[in-house]
């Protein structure tokens, strides 16, 4: 029985129409993948797109759990978290120097990866994007200095940080900004490989330097 619900949820997500059909026992494929016979998967099957047309007694998705006995309904749509998650996050009223000390997004490094992949920021005052950034040294315009906006670890969570080095906000003076940070997330048993190492090259006063490849890759 098992084995049943698993191919018809399997066969269920593969039919689709305008593509080629392949038949395996089958010289006469009525769908993308028509197989007749067991589908043995020996390790894990991921769906990234399971789509909103996959529906068997009025769910997403059939799963079989406690112990490969019992089969429940999962509704993707429904669900609390999923392998990967996209989460804007909106610091208000951020003093001039930035998010520097850092907001504890309370995410287990355990079981996720954490990437800062997109980032803006508004005047907080009248919410617009004329935002400068100026050196600390004497309040010059002459410097400025690196965007830094990234996550890291800290006591087995995820932090995040915001701020240009050594600068502060300015319009017309310094100002406090709103900072908009895109977020992705990751589960690690989704993720195939984690490279926890650090890389130092050391450049030698040159313009391009050639490195091994990373082990792994």
């Amino acid at each position: 029985m098992k084995k049943n619900y698993f191919l018809l949820a399997f066969l269920l997500i593969l039919s689709a129409r305008g593509f080629a059909q392949v038949g395996i026992n089958n010289p006469n494929p009525s769908a993308t993948l028509d197989v007749i016979g067991d589908v043995l998967i020996q390790d894990k099957l991921y769906l990234e797109n399971p789509g909103g047309d996959l529906n068997v007694t009025n769910s997403k998705l059939l799963v079989i759990k406690d112990n490969d006995t019992q089969i429940s309904k999962y509704d993707i749509e429904m669900s609390s978290y999923g392998p990967l998650n996209y989460i804007k996050f909106l610091f208000r009223d951020v003093s001039e120097f930035g998010l520097r000390d850092g907001f504890n997004t309370k995410i287990s490094a355990e079981k996720y990866t954490i990437a800062v992949h997109g980032y803006y920021l508004l005047i907080h005052a009248d919410q617009t994007t004329n935002v400068s950034f100026r050196s600390q040294a004497n309040n010059s315009n002459r410097y400025m200095e690196g965007h830094r906006y990234y996550a890291y670890i800290q006591d087995g969570e995820w932090w995040i940080k915001g701020f240009v080095q050594n600068s502060r906000s300015y319009r017309f003076w310094p100002m406090n900004t709103d900072i908009y940070m895109d977020v992705t997330i990751y589960k690690n048993d989704f993720i195939s490989k984690r490279w926890d190492n650090t890389i130092d090259v050391n450049m030698g006063k040159n313009t391009t330097k050639t490195v091994a490849t990373p082990e792994g890759f």
